[in-house]
């Protein structure tokens, strides 16, 4: 049995299947999905956070690429921070093309989140490459 880092079945599964290139999102609880597979950890509004969610989901992980709403640049400040404190530098996209882009992810991981913009798209790098 897994005595540490992540331990939902589901999420741990399809974070193990990425390949250099693809992208999932992390997302709020409002982002429309469509038919994208969809891991979803909120249980109310509020919870699971996005804070919480990337903080566990991004170290886990070889990243290359990453882009949020230009949106939350104004809008949603904490996320943001929390992002870059995590070593990433999102690339700011219009929020239309942002939702077009999460449609063509791999899988998204939908969070509990109830404040606007807390979305992030991720592309996995390789490990090795480093």
């Amino acid at each position: 049995m897994i005595s540490k880092g992540i331990i939902h079945a589901e999420l741990a599964r399809q974070l193990s299947g990425l390949r250099h290139t693809e992208q999932f999102v992390v997302c709020d609880s409002g982002l429309p999905l469509g038919d994208l597979p969809t891991v979803d950890l909120g249980y109310r509004y509020g919870a699971a956070g996005f804070i919480d969610v990337v903080q566990v989901v991004l170290p886990e992980l070889t990243l290359e690429a990453s882009w949020i709403s230009r949106e939350m640049l104004e809008t949603n400040r904490p996320c943001l921070d929390a992002l870059t404190t995590l070593g990433l530098t999102p690339e700011p996209i219009d929020h239309d093309a942002f939702k077009r882009r999460a449609l063509a992810a791999k899988f998204a991981i939908r969070t509990g989140e109830a404040t606007f913009y807390a979305n992030v798209i991720c592309q996995a790098g390789v490990p090795f490459a480093r």
